[in-house]
């Protein structure tokens, strides 16, 4: 593959949503000196978590000056654009339909933990090409490989397109079937929840599941852990969408995940999960 060099005046990324997605994907592009804009909408529930006037959260407070809130203060037109938030199609498509009327040549990079590409592409009425990928928080912003699937309907050069630009943030691309979760996303969450399963069963505790994993598969972090890394709302967010899509038992999650969210221990990011930290942004 020919190597990507980034124009300024030909190559802009708009980064949709004001979650924690954003952000970590906002510090990649940052640190391989990729220019980006991130767009915020009024109605954006996380302008609205810390009071009841809209501000930013903290983790959005470094971009400040990448920030804008109306589509007409996006000053260069995005080639691409992108949203890494780990959400239903449904639930992404609102934010989508209101930039894409404005940029009617972008592509959309979309993150496909809970929906897949080509859903997006329907929603939209086939106005845009999208091309899906596996943004994981917390484990994709510092991995050297990142998943990418194609829209049934988008075309071989979007797709290309969005290849050399991901190699520009330092990644080697996998393409892999438009499924929901791609491939690794969705083996991670099974994994994980089976590991809550067994929590749950009180089959042994968290820290020897996790040390289990460690020491006796040579993982790379323990299973639950790994979760409260990559944060148990994405993880249940994964799983409640592949029970959806196949409605077989082993993506059934596990009643940990959602009662532990509807606590907003989230984990590392919320400053409890699984295990409790020392402090959280969420």
């Amino acid at each position: 593959m020919a190597i990507y060099t980034l124009d300024d005046k030909r190559t802009s990324i708009l980064l949709i949503g004001g979650s924690r997605h954003t952000a970590e994907m906002a510090i990649r592009l940052r640190d391989h000196e990729i220019p980006f804009t991130i767009f915020l909408s009024f109605d954006d529930a996380h302008m609205f978590a810390f009071g009841d006037s809209p501000a930013l959260p903290p983790y959005l407070i470094p971009f400040s000056s990448s920030i804008v809130t109306s589509i007409a203060d996006v000053t260069i037109p995005p080639d691409i654009i992108m949203d890494c938030q780990p959400l239903a199609a449904e639930l992404k498509v609102p934010l989508i339909h209101e930039v894409i009327e404005e940029f009617p040549l972008a592509i959309i990079l979309c993150s496909t933990l809970a929906c897949t590409a080509t859903e997006i592409m329907h929603y939209i009425q086939d106005s845009h090409n999208v091309i899906g990928f596996g943004f994981l928080p917390g484990h994709t912003g510092s991995a050297s490989i990142i998943e990418l699937s194609k829209a049934l309907n988008a075309s071989e050069l979007a797709l290309n397109k969005i290849e050399q630009v991901m190699n520009a943030t330092g990644y080697t691309c996998e393409v892999v079937e438009d499924r929901v979760g791609l491939v690794m996303p969705r083996i991670l969450a099974t994994l994980m929840n089976e590991a809550a399963f067994a929590v749950l069963e009180n089959i042994a505790t968290k820290e020897d599941i996790d040390a289990a994993m460690k020491t006796g598969v040579n993982y790379p972090h323990g299973l639950l852990e790994w979760a409260d890394t990559i944060g148990l709302d994405t993880v249940l967010s994964m799983l409640d969408a592949l029970y959806a899509e196949y409605r077989q038992e082993r993506y059934r999650p596990c009643i940990l995940f959602r009662q532990y969210v509807r606590a907003r221990w989230i984990g590392k990011a919320g400053g409890k999960g699984f295990y409790t930290y020392a402090s959280g942004y969420a």
